[in-house]
């Protein structure tokens, strides 16, 4: 089964506006976020349907890049190959694009340029500053677009040449859980909650690198994970690998270390302690790669809603999850057997724990953030996230806590409106609710008041009995996740 129907981007409008604004001088704008999610499909549309120009950057030399945008441009004005002496004048040809009307000009993998020329973005602001603008006058809208996110970042942050200059920031993220459900040709959601564990909201793992192959049903879920994700000859299979590979940002310090602190996150060591020992170092030193990881988009850092100093890490989307818990710790497994006879006899029970729970929790936050309304959770969800809670002793962990407060409050002084439980692939019970009742008993008289929330794709009459006679008491089931607040 292919994908259902054109995928639109929710960034169009965003982008389009920036090059509508009507500003009489040639502005700038960065465009980032990861590989795969769409980025330059949507600006290369762009660009032709408004007559500009789109050039892509390769991992080379400044030499080579000047003389590939050269003839690029060249054939782009019908006048044969440019040669530039450097970007100055490079850019002096592409603001001239602009001259008469608003054009678009796209550099996509700005990475790879400032790879090779890292002083280009101060070349970039004195083309753009007061005295070119006024000997060069135009319209030319300028957009810098890139997957490594840290160094597009960084063009804006602090002193660096570009702070002030740009008229649009735009990170791009992959789809929702919720979009990506209409890419299937199927409204099973217990189907959509599977393939999203997988490949997440990455619209080049629904197309391309999975050759427009998508499961037609729950009994079509094996074949299509084996064969598009599992086999060694499954592009997906290498991807994670690759993305880090390509990122400029984590050539710095060992990609061992990076890969180790993904897979730890991965498979359950979701604190700096965890992971440091997991990793057999100290905290100090794996924090340098921790922090790369972060700023390159591997992994979100989750601030704990009700306690001080004590975030949680997870990896930024679930394809890295399904990799580093299923697909690099059984490599060897997948070279040596059938992927669909591992799937069956192994691999299907590691992704239910260690891949969909973690990834379902996950959207379960994402909805209380994103969609639920307040009357559900019982006031504004300033502060959502995982937490641990002692109770008798023993440290349990809570998938979703839902604070209010201001943000400069302490984490202490917060009032904890809603706690939650997540299940993915199980029937939630009246137990599970019990549960939640001791946890909101623990917290005192800061969660008195607190909501109980239980996700999962079903409920046992029990439990949908009583929550039909308690206002403290919400049930989201795979409906409501996904269509309801």
């Amino acid at each position: 089964m292919s994908i259902r129907g054109p995928v639109t981007s929710p960034y169009r409008d965003t982008i389009e506006a920036f090059l509508d604004s009507g500003v009489p001088r040639h502005t700038l704008g960065l465009v980032y976020g990861r590989r795969r999610i769409g980025k330059s499909t949507l600006l290369d549309q762009i660009t032709v349907e408004r007559g500009g120009f789109y050039w892509e950057a390769t991992r080379t030399e400044t030499a080579v890049h000047l003389a590939r945008l050269g003839a690029a441009l060249g054939e782009h004005l019908g006048v044969g190959p440019l040669a530039f002496a450097g970007w100055e004048d490079a850019l002096r040809a592409l603001l001239r694009l602009g001259t008469e009307k608003p054009v678009p000009v796209v550099l996509d993998e700005f990475g790879h340029v400032l790879e090779a020329a890292p002083g280009v973005d101060s070349v970039v602001a004195s083309a753009l500053g007061p005295a070119a603008q006024r000997a060069r006058p135009g319209q030319t809208r300028i957009i810098l677009c890139g997957s490594a996110i840290a160094m597009l970042a960084a063009l804006t942050a602090g002193q660096a040449p570009l702070r002030g200059r740009a008229g649009l920031e735009l990170v791009m993220q992959p789809h929702d859980f919720r979009a990506t459900a209409s890419w299937l040709d199927s409204n099973d959601l217990t189907l959509a909650v599977q393939v999203y564990a997988v490949i997440g909201g990455v619209i080049g793992y629904a197309t391309d690198m999975v050759d427009y192959d998508l499961p037609r049903n729950t009994r079509d879920f094996p074949r299509w994970v084996a064969a598009r994700v599992l086999a060694p000859s499954a592009t997906l299979h290498h991807e994670a690998t690759t993305l880090l590979a390509e990122d400029p940002t984590l050539s710095t310090g060992s990609p061992l270390l990076h890969h180790g602190i993904l897979g730890g996150i991965a498979n359950g060591s979701v604190t700096a302690g965890t992971i440091a020992k997991h990793l057999g170092r100290s905290v100090p030193s794996i924090d340098p790669a921790l922090r790369r990881l972060i700023d390159t988009g591997f992994v979100v850092r989750h601030a704990d809603p009700i306690r001080a100093q004590r975030p949680m890490y997870a990896l930024a989307d679930p394809f890295l999850q399904f990799h580093y818990a299923v697909l690099e710790p059984h490599s060897v497994l997948l070279r040596e057997r059938d992927p669909r006879r591992a799937w069956n006899e192994r691999l299907a029970a590691t992704f239910q724990s260690r891949v969909l729970g973690p990834v379902f929790e996950e959207q379960c936050r994402v909805w209380v953030r994103r969609f639920a309304s307040e009357a559900t959770l019982g006031g504004p969800p300033d502060h959502v996230g995982p937490t641990a809670v002692s109770i008798g002793g023993v440290e349990r962990q809570v998938d979703v806590v839902v604070a209010t407060g201001p943000a400069d409050a302490a984490p202490a002084d917060r009032t904890v409106i809603a706690l939650g439980e997540a299940k993915a692939g199980e029937t939630v019970g009246i137990g599970i609710l019990t549960d939640l009742e001791r946890v909101r008993s623990a917290l005192g008289h800061r969660a008195a008041g607190a909501k109980l929330l239980l996700f999962g794709p079903a409920f046992t009459p029990e439990l949908r009995s009583l929550a039909d006679r308690r206002s403290d008491v919400e049930l989201v089931d795979l409906d409501r996740l996904y269509h309801g607040e």
